[in-house]
């Protein structure tokens, strides 16, 4: 059976039944690397009416055959961003499924600090972690990577920030040994010089299926001139057999899910 990987990013769960319900339609995944997930120890589940505080929580309870790992880029902030006045954090979850062997996780820390107590406006000093796993499936070693890029600037173009931490990612893959997986949302277009850093080094999925977009069309910015069609990538080893990708076009959250099928 091939193993299915899921990276998504949730806008902060405000799309939550939509979001939800893909979710449960797809736990026959092996993966689940999500970005944009908030987090609360308080009572509260919803933020302004929009924003989802709990939504790590929620998929703890979704997924409850996973063991989880969740990497914290920031707290006391919401979306806009704003102080909040009670416990708030943001980062990443990698969800996997009971019974994987993990043998390594961790954070690298490319960029700021995660406990930054003043957070700009344009999110410029927001922390940028690549959030990572190692895990032996079918007695083969995989690196699974997980990363939020920065949003600053909303070009998405090449920065000496964006540039440095392509090459130090590049650079941590190297390091490690059997197959490796790199998805997330990078905040970067296609052209830029910091996409074709790793499609140096490993296989550009998006590129290789030919993927039209991964915004989708409940982005505020969709149908504006400054719609952005691409943030989120997919990168593979050379040596991973892969069974599919696909982008569906489904309204959950202003990005759209990558589904990865491998042997």
């Amino acid at each position: 059976m091939p193993m299915k990987l899921v990276s998504l990013n949730t806008w902060g769960g405000k799309y939550f039944k939509p979001l939800t319900d893909f979710i449960k339609q797809n736990q026959d995944a092996d993966i689940f690397c999500f970005q944009e997930v908030y987090s609360t120890n308080s009572e509260i589940k919803q933020y302004k009416n929009i924003l989802r505080a709990n939504m790590l929580e929620e998929l703890i309870k979704i997924l409850s055959n996973y063991q989880y790992f969740y990497s914290k880029e920031i707290s006391g902030f919401d979306s806009d961003p704003n102080p909040v006045h009670f416990n708030l954090t943001v980062g990443k979850a990698i969800f996997i499924k009971n019974g994987f062997n993990i043998q390594n996780k961790g954070d690298l820390i490319l960029y700021g600090n995660i406990e930054e107590k003043e957070l700009k406006k344009d999110f410029s000093n927001l922390a940028v972690t690549l959030q990572y796993i190692n895990v032996v499936i079918n007695n083969k070693i995989y690196t699974i990577c997980n990363i939020h890029g920065t949003s600053f600037p909303g070009s998405k173009l090449d920065t000496e920030l964006r540039l440095n931490y392509s090459k130090r990612i590049v650079d941590f893959l190297k390091d490690k040994d059997g197959i490796k997986i790199l998805t997330g949302d990078f905040n970067l277009l296609p052209q830029t010089k910091s996409i074709k850093i790793f499609e140096e080094e490993m296989r550009n999925l998006i590129k290789e299926f030919k993927i039209k977009k991964t915004r989708s069309n409940i982005s505020p910015f969709f149908g504006k001139p400054d719609f952005q069609k691409f943030a989120d990538y997919t990168f593979v080893s050379k040596d991973i057999k892969v069974k599919s990708f696909q982008v569906p076009d489904v309204k959950i959250s202003d990005h759209l899910p990558m589904i990865l099928k491998f042997e």
